[in-house]
């Protein structure tokens, strides 16, 4: 009898064997699958044109996931901030890219226009221990398609304290070579998380210990940014190209981190020869400390 009393209050409690599953909602008019573990919302992944009332339309984006959200469910990123409308979420563009001849970049609007454009879904896999959402995009410079990108995303079952999140990115030029370039002197581009609003000032901590300030192009296995309360962090894998990078990591205006890669040193995709890139995003409860950060890149 004791045994089933103990095994009574640990159900009571949410022992793990008692985990939801995951589920997939569309909202078509609003252009955003929502991936949901159970009630709570794990991450939107907005594959329609998004704008926001007031922002002018050349801010007009798709392909990027936003919200990504808590533990509680709130959500951890901000999409058109005021200080930097082109931020989004987290997103994977860049500054400074060579297409057809010309000078362009899918991290500001420019002219020609250069963006991700969704094509179609790959696969999605809802279970009960991790979901897979997988995606083909495309590149248009106006209305030609310059590169092919496949986006797969791998949420991982919650714990109590935290849940890693995979992300791989798969991109292949189409007709012709496409250059790839950090921004001048700073050399940030690429994968990139903009934190919700309360985490400007969080506290930033690498694989090298804590930052007293903001960084840039200092080389990085991991970096995360939290609060007393919350944090997230990001991570790359030792088969990362030029491991470990440079990274823009930042909280003076607005929480950033940027895998800042392939940086000053510029990267040619050409066709017929895919280039991938693998992170793993990790939401937590607490600091650093308290979400076990360098545990769970271990």
């Amino acid at each position: 009898m004791r045994f089933i009393a103990t095994i009574a209050a640990l159900l009571a409690v949410g022992w793990p064997c008692s985990a939801e599953s995951f589920r997939f909602v569309d909202d078509a008019k609003a252009g955003a699958l929502t991936l949901h573990e159970g009630e709570r919302p794990v991450l939107a992944y907005c594959y329609g044109d998004q704008t926001k009332e007031g922002v002018d339309a050349k801010f007009t984006r798709s392909c990027y996931i936003h919200p990504l959200y808590d533990l509680d469910g709130q959500p951890l990123t901000d999409d058109f901030p005021r200080d930097h409308r082109h931020h989004r979420g987290v997103f994977w563009t860049w500054p400074r890219v060579k297409a057809r001849g010309k000078s362009v970049q899918t991290w500001h609007p420019c002219t020609p226009p250069l963006r991700q454009h969704f094509v179609q879904w790959l696969k999605r896999e809802a279970g009960g221990q991790a979901a897979t959402l997988s995606v083909q995009n495309e590149w248009k410079l106006a209305d030609e398609r310059v590169a092919l990108e496949t986006v797969t995303l791998v949420a991982h079952q919650a714990d109590e304290v935290g849940r890693a999140l995979d992300v791989t990115l798969t991109f292949e030029a189409v007709g012709g070579p496409l250059e790839l370039l950090g921004a001048d002197q700073k050399g940030y581009g690429g994968l990139c998380l903009r934190g919700a609003p309360d985490l400007k000032g969080s506290a930033l901590t690498t694989d090298a210990g804590p930052l007293k300030q903001d960084s840039v192009n200092a080389p990085f296995k991991w970096a995360d940014m939290s609060s007393a309360r919350r944090g997230v962090a990001l991570f790359v894998p030792p088969d990362h190209p030029d491991y470990p990078p440079t990274w823009l990591v930042r909280s003076s205006y607005g929480g950033i981190l940027n895998v800042s890669w392939p940086g000053l040193k510029p990267y040619t995709l050409e066709p017929g020869a895919p280039l991938t890139l693998r992170y793993r995003l990790y939401v937590h409860r607490g600091n650093t400390q308290a979400g076990r950060v360098a545990e769970a890149f271990r």
